[in-house]
């Protein structure tokens, strides 16, 4: 018998360490004192009407890029700095924060402290410390997860007792799976889901590829698509700086060899798949029902993804050779976690590696679901402007093609196999969210815009609404004969080399000839002599224009992989900021040489009130 008590496990997660954490904690509060929970991505947590309702609330926090809440929390973020809360608004609510990051880092769980004080500040009760866990410990995350644990569980049994009745789970044997798979049909009506699910389900809208385009050269060993999305028969709309989720599906051989090794009959219909406690756990999200099992395996489980800890633990009870059962109880220890990460995540294995290496054969289909994580939607920039294409979503994607280090395999990102292949025609389920990340409201407003490689596709929107824009505004000078002032916009891309990797050339040079984008300025990487050559380099040659434009009101734009790109821009506009406090008189050096640090402290102040001001902004993935 468990406690009919609910807590609630809230995620938030850029990577997805986060997301197994809160869910091994939920198997832990409810096999060791039977504590009814469930575990929720913050991303669909409605947080407006139900966490002033909440009695105890346990928060799992990464942190990202400068000390940022990771991408999924941001909204709800925005929510609880909003001042006109009152410093009562959650006293109802007993919380816990756990954060994970990593300490070499200046910014180690900021997002994860910022949140503990902000709850506090609102009124809420802290359960136990805030947790801290650190990748950079002997033993990883593990052992502050670990020790946290047990300090959450021995807190959560003061205020929800242990029911008599209640036996804690034996780890030594395989419990029931999550889901009861009912494959026939009765004529009843199929479970439904509760109302955050349904809408959770209802925000992926049916859409159709009209054009599937490689633009880097076909020599050239990076393969970049420009895809373009029918939304008409839709209602999704969008603005410039939007994200397009779109949910990918498995490629038909992996699915093939699935099938073919555990031996499942790939047109058997399944009607309905319900939670075996509903207290726990929800229904499937993004499931049509009735659905084939090959059906089921294309589009659900994520089968080419990198398995989890809990992965190794759960696969012993599926295992015929006793070594194989030990090594995986090895994996699944705090003990065996650098090992598993040069097994598993060094060597980049997939769940279906995983299952053949360790001879599993005869997994049942129900158990699935506990093994294998779910696809999830991938997030891609829009690179077009609703002015010119109201009707149609264009992403650009470079794809991810890797060799593994030992076995020497080929191997391509799920979404990259599927959009290497697709033909038009082909339906994409998608949802759009803002990003934040939106060009200027006004022209008058200069724009400095750094987005090297794919990172450019924001800027395409950018520059493509700018377009647009100025297109109208000159018409209309022309009937008025009058002027408007119109900012500056600069564009700095790099990538390796202009003959092969140049994205959206001729569209970005039209632009700037047309004097639609006062700057472009572009770098090869590959092509230099004497040393690479990258955006920030460009930068340093136009740190006087980019000062001017700054304290004229400019809004800086990043947006890239999150690599050391992002600070390396960083740093040059740092260095850039410092030479025109000096130039302009900002600062001034005394007789001594000067006080750098005090340089320094008033260039990071200024940066920092961009950011504020959300003239400072990034898009990094």
């Amino acid at each position: 018998m468990t406690n009919s008590n609910k807590l609630k496990i809230i995620y938030a997660t850029q990577s997805g360490s986060a997301q197994e954490v809160a869910e091994r904690l939920s198997r832990e509060i409810y096999n060791q004192i039977g504590l009814a929970n469930s575990v929720v991505d913050i991303e669909n947590y409605d947080f407006k009407s139900l966490l002033p309702n909440e009695k105890s609330v346990v928060f799992v926090v990464s942190t990202q890029g400068h000390g940022d809440v990771p991408d999924t929390m941001k909204t709800f973020w925005s929510f609880l700095l909003i001042r006109s809360l009152p410093s009562n608004a959650l006293a109802g609510l007993k919380f816990a924060v756990l954060g994970l990051g990593d300490s070499s880092y200046t910014t180690f769980n900021f997002a994860s402290k910022k949140l503990n004080q902000r709850l506090l500040s609102l009124g809420a009760h802290q359960l136990v410390r805030r947790g801290d866990a650190d990748d950079q410990h002997d033993l990883g995350i593990d052992y502050e997860v670990e020790k946290w644990t047990k300090e959450i569980i021995d807190q959560l049994t003061t205020i929800y007792p242990i029911d008599p009745s209640f036996t804690p789970i034996d780890r030594l044997k395989l419990q029931p799976s999550k889901y009861i798979i009912k494959y026939n049909d009765d004529g009843g009506d199929i479970t439904t889901t509760n109302n955050n699910q349904q809408q959770q389900q209802q925000q992926y809208k049916s859409t159709i590829l009209i054009k599937n385009k490689r633009i880097t050269n076909n020599e050239w060993t990076q393969d970049v698509r420009h895809l373009e999305i029918d939304i008409h028969n839709t209602d999704l709309k969008y603005n410039s700086g939007d994200v397009a989720y779109i949910l990918p599906k498995n490629s038909a051989s992996l699915v093939d060899e699935l099938i073919n090794y555990l031996e499942l009959d790939q047109d058997l219909l399944i009607y309905d798949i319900q939670p075996r406690n509903s207290d726990t756990t929800q229904k499937p999200l993004n499931i049509r029902y009735p659905v084939s099992v090959r059906e089921l395996l294309t589009c659900y489980f994520d089968i080419s993804g990198s398995p989890k800890r809990y992965f190794f633990e759960l696969l012993q009870f599926f295992v015929t050779e006793e070594s194989h059962k030990e090594r995986l109880q090895y994996f699944s220890s705090s003990e065996g976690q650098d090992d598993l990460r040069i097994y598993n995540q060094k060597e980049l294995r997939n769940y279906i590696d995983v299952i053949k290496e360790f001879k599993c054969g005869a997994i049942p289909l129900d158990y699935l679901f506990d093994l294998i994580s779910p696809i999830k939607a991938r997030p891609f920039s829009i690179s077009s402007s609703p002015l010119v294409h109201p009707n149609c979503v264009h992403v650009t994607v470079g794809l991810v093609k890797y060799t593994t280090p030992l076995r020497k395999l080929t191997r391509m990102g799920l979404c990259s196999r599927w959009f290497q292949t697709m033909e038009c025609g082909t339906e994409i389920l998608m949802y759009i969210k803002a990003s934040g990340a939106k060009p200027p409201s006004s022209l008058a407003t200069p724009l400095i815009m750094v987005g090297p490689g794919t990172g450019c596709a924001i800027f395409r929107s950018f520059i493509q609404e700018r377009d647009f824009k100025l297109s109208q505004l000159q018409a209309e000078q022309q009937q008025a004969k009058r002027q408007s002032k119109i900012g500056d916009s600069l564009f700095y891309f790099g990538n390796r080399y202009s003959e092969m990797d140049y994205l959206y050339q001729e569209e970005f040079e039209h632009y700037r000839d047309v004097g639609h984008l006062t700057k472009l300025s572009v770098c090869f990487s590959r092509e230099q002599q004497d040393r690479k050559h990258y955006v920030q380099d460009l930068m340093k040659l136009d740190s006087q224009l980019i000062w001017r434009l700054l304290e004229d009101g400019a809004c800086f734009y990043i947006s890239g992989s999150s690599g050391r790109m992002p600070k390396d821009v960083r740093q040059q506009l740092l260095t850039i900021i410092k030479e025109g406090m000096v130039s302009s008189g900002f600062y001034t050096s005394n007789e001594s040489g000067g006080d750098t640090k005090d340089l320094d402290q008033l260039a990071n102040d200024y940066l920092v009130k961009l950011e504020k001001d959300k003239r400072y902004t990034t898009e990094t993935w």
